[in-house]
């Protein structure tokens, strides 16, 4: 089970809000995350497993725009999504077995931002460390950063490599 602190919920909030005033996530999209982030989730947990039907109803949208901005916010790395299914036997003598899917899940990333730096006392503190520099380096070459900084290439302003 994930924990997600409230400093960091703040954190991913405003980052969305970032994207939304980028026009990269539309209120809508900022309204499901909102939802998912405060309403749906329980707090200290980074993981939930509403229905669509249940996010589109507190974030106040249509179920096809809860499922557009899931997609998005998986796409900008805000959520994780996997999908569940459970086996059900059926028939006479419960012989023949069938899947179900089960609502999604979903769980909040964790920036690497948020972690604590490690202490190299141990192998597996050192292993941590290597692996979030690997994370930092694939999301700095991720689509959004590209595009954002060409779109500030185009406004004149320069990134920090």
């Amino acid at each position: 089970m994930a924990h997600l602190s409230p400093n960091h919920a703040k954190r991913i909030a405003a980052y969305a809000r970032g994207l939304k005033e980028l026009r990269l996530l539309t209120p809508h999209d900022f309204a499901v995350l909102d939802a998912m982030l405060w309403t749906l989730r329980e707090p200290g947990h980074a993981e939930l497993e509403p229905k669509y039907a249940d996010i589109a109803r507190k974030a106040g949208v249509k179920r096809d725009a809860a499922i557009n901005a899931v997609k998005k916010l998986v796409q900008f790395g805000l959520l994780t999504k996997t999908k569940q299914w459970v086996i059900v036997q059926w028939g006479r003598a419960r012989g023949n077995l069938t899947a179900r899917q089960r609502p999604n899940l979903y769980v909040f990333t964790s920036f690497p931002l948020e972690s604590a730096p490690p202490s190299a006392s141990t192998e597996v503190d050192i292993l941590v460390s290597r692996v979030e520099r690997q994370i930092v380096r694939e999301q700095a070459n991720s689509p959004l950063e590209r595009a954002l900084a060409a779109m500030a290439n185009r406004g004149g302003f320069t990134f920090p490599a």
